[in-house]
């Protein structure tokens, strides 16, 4: 899949690149200046912070109530990520800047390039529920919405848990794509990955549901793969055709875990695990280099472009 992208015919045009080298430039002038105050916050803060640690520790001793110490303690840990936190978000804020100015002219090849930082996108809220993918609660980092080869889509960087503390659970990391087919399924059809005994003997105990098994006919697709769906009759040629091949390739493509995907009515969710985080920029200390650290963006954007445009065609 990735072979067949022209990544030269995706490069941003001459008016677009001397956009990005501008937004560079400045960037990398500016940068050093707020490296050397995000030193300098941290030292402060910190030295700050050490003083209130001993003063806090100082008088919890005198009292010498064990109970009290263990409290403080607790207390000037959460007192200390505070401040750590916000010793960088100077930092943070001017970085995140140079994404908003950079996002639409580096994706210039998308029609309508939208980008957006930290918000849920809408389309999370229909997104099939523990049938699909388990969570309480979802976080995201970057979102890029926008057109490309006629394909209306969504994709955000999402983390997907459960629980808080010590019981908190991920049940996925890695980037969401939504979009609409132009073929319908009458229904809800996942393909997720496959859970083990236990779980699968606890899920059918718990909970009868309406979506009934269906299986490809490929065995490694369903050693790795369940796929479950409320109209068997409609879902079976797609499960044992394109969608079994599909997950098969894309399962050389993306390594990191298994990946899923919802078909309801006329709405694909398409879940890609993935370890690494797609829009990142170097630390503030570094400056930022076309080649080294944008370029790879466009790439990075086009392989999912293209796994979300395979998924399009299954059915």
């Amino acid at each position: 899949m990735a072979e067949r992208i022209d990544e030269a015919a995706l490069m941003p045009d001459g008016a677009a690149l001397e956009k990005i080298r501008t937004a560079l430039e400045a960037y990398n002038r500016e940068r050093p200046a707020v490296a050397a105050d995000m030193w300098r916050r941290r030292l402060g803060y910190m030295a700050g912070f050490a003083v209130l640690v001993a003063a806090v520790l100082y008088g919890v001793w005198k009292a010498g109530d064990p109970d009290v110490f263990g409290f403080a303690l607790g207390g000037t840990l959460v007192c200390g990520f505070f401040v750590w936190s916000k010793a960088h978000e100077p930092a943070r804020d001017f970085q995140q800047g140079l994404r908003h100015r950079l996002m639409p002219s580096i994706f210039g090849f998308v029609e309508g390039v939208r980008y957006s930082n930290g918000e849920t996108p809408r389309f999370i809220a229909a997104m099939p529920g523990k049938e699909f993918v388990s969570r309480d609660r979802s976080a995201h980092d970057d979102t890029i919405a926008g057109r490309h080869e006629g394909l209306d889509f969504t994709l955000t960087e999402t983390e997907l848990t459960s629980g808080s503390g010590k019981h908190k659970t991920t049940h996925f990391k890695g980037i969401i794509f939504h979009f609409r087919r132009d073929e319908r399924f009458a229904g809800l059809l996942v393909a997720t990955k496959r859970p083990n005994a236990f779980a699968l003997m606890v899920r059918n105990f718990f909970s009868a549901g309406n979506l009934q098994s269906v299986t490809s006919g490929h065995p490694d697709v369903d050693e790795s793969h369940e796929f479950r769906t409320d109209n068997p009759t409609a879902a079976t040629p797609i499960v044992q055709g394109t969608l079994a091949r599909g997950l098969d390739f894309l399962s050389g493509l993306w390594r990191d875990d298994t990946i899923r995907i919802a078909l309801h009515n006329h709405e694909c969710y398409l879940l890609v695990p993935t370890k690494t985080n797609y829009f990142e920029l170097p630390s503030v200390e570094t400056d930022v280099d076309f080649d080294r650290h944008v370029r790879p963006m466009i790439r990075d954007l086009m392989t999912l472009l293209a796994t979300a445009q395979l998924v399009r065609k299954i059915g």
